[in-house]
């Protein structure tokens, strides 16, 4: 599991007195009686649940590449769940009692390996949405950190609970259509597709790929997305990492060759989204594949 530490970051006021914040291997808790407050743009390099437990008012923003991707307004309980490196910005207009899950990706790909066999994942920005199961595990979670009876052991087995729920619910493979109305036409959404397969060693700006259908970068962005749940960045890294994930499993090419033959900018860039989709950096992905194919027959 992941050493990394997950740091609450995001509020532009001071934290509630009543607050708790808790933080096990790879997982933090964070709950309060929050106030009226505003939580400045940021990013995470966690998954977030937010789970409001009673009727609160609330107004949010989410943003992706640069533009307002979604806003809400919502009275009445809700989850949202935001995905590693979602930037986001949210104000609390009057008080509330909630509580922030941050999952940590190794814990989310161990699920998704052990529970789901997933070799890889995306969750789907979801946002206050009702859903009476992640709440009672909220609920739970919750009576756990204020009666300070919370153990890493308790909170390690309902937030597995929660993370195979969330890979079932909540994720999809881009490119699926699964409930999605409305967006890109099949034809056209496929000419995408291919190309973004054909090309992954190039730029694959948003510029570029409208340009294949012939519409303008911000009707081909929010298109793409009512078709596939995801935006057209979230689409391209999720085919680089899975052709990565071919080449470090056929091939014995260095790490700096792969990151340049899928498109990615620097070995940091190729590490950091490889950890995001997969829970784990390239080199331990390759390490793991290798010692579990069967020896060779003597």
């Amino acid at each position: 599991m992941s050493e990394t530490r997950i740091i609450l970051v995001g509020a532009d006021d001071p934290l509630p007195s009543d607050h708790f914040w808790h933080e096990g291997e790879g997982f933090a808790i964070y709950t309060a009686d929050q106030p009226r407050s505003t939580w400045r743009e940021h990013t995470h390099e966690h998954v977030q649940v937010t789970i409001g437990l009673e009727p609160a008012h609330m107004h949010a923003e989410w943003r992706s590449g640069g533009k307002v991707a979604a806003r809400r307004e919502l009275s009445g309980n809700s989850v949202t769940i935001i995905p590693a490196g979602e930037p986001h910005r949210t104000l609390w207009q009057r008080r509330a009692t909630l509580i922030h899950v941050y999952l940590d990706m190794e814990l989310l790909a161990a699920t998704a390996r052990s529970v789901l066999h997933l070799d890889t994942f995306a969750l789907r920005p979801t946002y206050l949405v009702r859903d009476p199961f992640v709440e009672e595990l909220g609920r739970a979670l919750y009576r756990e950190c204020r009666t300070g009876a919370l153990s890493d052991a308790f909170a390690k087995a309902l937030l597995t609970v929660l993370a195979t729920h969330l890979l079932r619910t909540y994720s999809a493979q881009p490119g699926d259509r699964g409930s999605f109305q409305g967006g890109l036409a099949p034809a056209r959404e496929r000419r995408v597709r291919e190309y973004v397969e054909t090309h992954l060693d190039q730029e694959l700006s948003l510029e570029v790929l409208a340009k294949t259908v012939d519409l303008s970068p911000s009707h081909f962005a929010t298109l793409f997305r009512q078709s596939t749940g995801f935006t057209a960045h979230q689409y391209v890294c999720h085919r680089r990492v899975k052709h990565a994930q071919n080449l470090l499993i056929e091939t014995a090419q260095p790490l700096v060759e792969i990151a340049a033959a899928c498109g990615f900018t620097s070995q940091s860039q190729f590490t950091t989204l490889f950890r995001r989709f997969t829970g784990l950096p390239p080199g331990k992905f390759r390490q793991d594949q290798a010692s579990a194919r069967p020896a060779p027959p003597e």
